[in-house]
């Protein structure tokens, strides 16, 4: 049965599906990507399972980079009807974090971009994904909104849905709880940064010294 969380999660990501808005946000999680092209042995990657698949711009690059199985999950029934057009060969469904579709030890690597602060219960998400993900399996998660990252607090305030804030500290501490005790955190700092005169004020970057620090701050790179 689908939470109060869970469906405000939706319908906000429903609204971007198919949108100028959704394009830019999955191309603008390209950067945070980038670490996986050589982080990952792709010869290895026998199936990976995007969480927070959104329109599946990150499977589509794990294909790219040799990824033989590709599975992705999203809350948004709309964003896994456009990841069906851009990745017509994964297995994608549309669902929660904290409740996956798989069987136990389905994947050899699992990845997350910018989705487990939408959860109600993140422990929960990251005890399914470790009972999905095989013993020796690899996963990393990309996550920008986190306490380290002042920056990015003001997300908080114009997204009408809960959001999970948790420090470097505390993801590295709930990874080792939910059974990846060599979890290990660092940051991902986007090399490509906007001119002032290329700036353009939002309700996420009202202005540009916020956009300075959000970049300076970088993005949380969890592995384990």
């Amino acid at each position: 049965m689908k939470t109060e969380q869970h469906q405000k999660v939706n319908t906000l990501f429903n609204s971007w599906a198919g949108t100028e808005r959704g394009e830019r946000m999955a191309l603008g999680h390209d950067p945070l990507l980038q670490p996986l092209k050589t982080d990952w042995n792709w010869e290895q990657v026998e199936a990976v399972l995007d969480l927070g698949c959104g329109n599946g711009r990150a499977l589509s690059l794990a294909q790219a980079w040799g990824a033989k199985q590709l599975a992705g999950l999203d809350v948004s029934d709309k964003m896994i009807a456009e990841a069906k057009k851009n990745v017509p060969t994964a297995d994608l469904q549309v669902g929660s974090i904290e409740a996956l579709p798989w069987a136990e030890d389905s994947f050899s690597h699992v990845l997350s971009v910018e989705a487990l602060y939408y959860l109600e219960d993140p422990n929960q998400g990251l005890a399914e994904i470790r009972r999905v993900l095989k013993a020796e399996g690899r996963l990393a998660i990309m996550i920008e909104f986190f306490a380290e990252n002042e920056a990015s607090h003001v997300w908080a305030e114009n997204l009408p849905t809960a959001m999970v804030i948790w420090s470097e500290a505390e993801w590295v501490a709930a990874l080792k709880k939910a059974g990846f005790p060599n979890a290990k955190a660092s940051r991902i700092r986007r090399t490509t940064v906007k001119t002032e005169a290329e700036f353009q004020p939002s309700p996420s970057f009202p202005s540009y010294a916020q956009y300075l620090a959000y970049v300076e701050a970088g993005a949380l790179y969890l592995q384990a």
